[in-house]
């Protein structure tokens, strides 16, 4: 029976996101998951939402 694969995950701030910094953390084994976690205090306001992306890589045993 094969082992259940066991993931790390990172929150990334959009500010903190170039593609530079994607390409960094791509070499580094983090994967863009396709979810945002949008948090915003000023309803109707997208430029006000801070949003983080999600990364994750296999934990190495």
């Amino acid at each position: 029976m094969r082992a259940m694969q066991k993931w790390e995950y990172k929150l990334v701030k959009r500010g903190d996101i170039s593609q530079a910094k994607l390409n960094e953390l791509g070499a580094e084994g983090w994967e863009l998951l396709p979810v945002v976690l949008p948090q915003c205090n000023i309803p109707n306001s997208f430029d006000e939402i801070e949003v983080e992306v999600i990364l994750r890589r296999p934990v190495q045993d």
